[in-house]
């Protein structure tokens, strides 16, 4: 590329940027190491990104230990911000008379002040004493950068030791879905319609033809699922980005339906009253 089109193609980004409202995406950079015997290795690492109210979801499993934590930022300003992180651990300690392994459990908070950019050290299971033979850690960089939109979460991981099993989920609470809906009835089914719906806004009504010239009309809310029942499920937010789908017939006549599940473009079946199906799918709008 000549360097004289640099400068117009800069200007350019530029002004779409003000045009689309320049909002900014988050990425979280997690590496997974074990020091011992005088040498440290990495074990696994991976990539998390998405808007800025992303949060990170970690499960790190080995013969010994099982971890759950949920990353979230708090209290960002332009150069810093503080890591929360909320933490579920267990930890093989030895074997029992008949041979069963005894665990320790543990549940806590830790927040770490950082410089967009920094990396945290994380000890899951405590900070090693001086002593120690062998210690596990996580190394989380959090950055930022502008966006022109922004667009759905992303994850990515690699492990590079078997010895352990690690997880990364994007947790983002969803404010709009775009959901596909197909109407059966018998051995016909109605086109698919798209309607993009707001959590807990008011209900849209839709008419949705079956069989020739028949017409169904029924109204779809979107809202939030029930929180977990378990605090370890809550802590994690394993409900964040969960969303249900309210089926009725206009003016409340009838019985609710209600569908939940994440934006994952999964065809989900509902059967209504008089033994129509409604097929539903979830997925993210294209700009959010």
């Amino acid at each position: 590329m000549p360097r004289s089109w640099r400068p117009e193609l800069a200007v350019i980004a530029v002004a779409l940027l003000l045009t689309q409202g320049v909002t900014s995406r988050v990425e979280y950079s997690v590496q997974v190491w074990r020091a011992g015997a005088g040498d440290h290795r990495l074990l696994a690492s991976g990539v998390v990104s998405g808007p800025p109210e992303t949060a990170l979801r970690l499960a790190l499993h080995a013969d010994s230990i099982d971890v759950a934590a949920l990353f979230v930022i708090g209290h960002a300003g332009d150069s810093t911000l503080t890591l929360v992180g909320d933490f579920f651990t267990q930890r093989r300690l030895a074997r029992s008379r008949r041979g069963l392994p005894l665990w320790e459990h543990d549940t806590y908070q830790r927040s770490t002040p950082l410089r967009w950019g920094d990396t945290a050290r994380v000890f899951p299971l405590g900070a090693p004493s001086s002593g120690a033979a062998e210690s596990l850690w996580v190394a989380i960089a959090v950055t930022r950068w502008p966006a022109g939109a922004l667009l759905k979460p992303s994850e990515s991981e690699t492990i590079v030791d078997s010895s352990v099993e690690m997880t990364l989920e994007a947790v983002v609470r969803p404010r709009r879905a775009v959901v596909w809906l197909t109407l059966i009835r018998g051995d016909t089914a109605s086109p698919p319609r798209r309607l993009d719906l707001m959590v807990d806004a008011p209900a849209r009504t839709l008419e949705l033809p079956v069989g020739g010239r028949q017409r169904r009309r029924l109204e779809f809310a979107l809202s939030r699922a029930e929180p977990p029942p378990f605090e370890r499920d809550r802590v994690l937010a394993l409900d964040a980005d969960v969303v249900c789908l309210r089926v009725g017939e206009p003016g409340g006549s009838g019985p609710l339906r209600v569908t939940c599940g994440r934006l994952t473009n999964v065809a989900r079946r509902l059967l209504l009253v008089g033994d129509d199906t409604l097929v539903a799918t979830f997925t993210w709008p294209a700009a959010r």
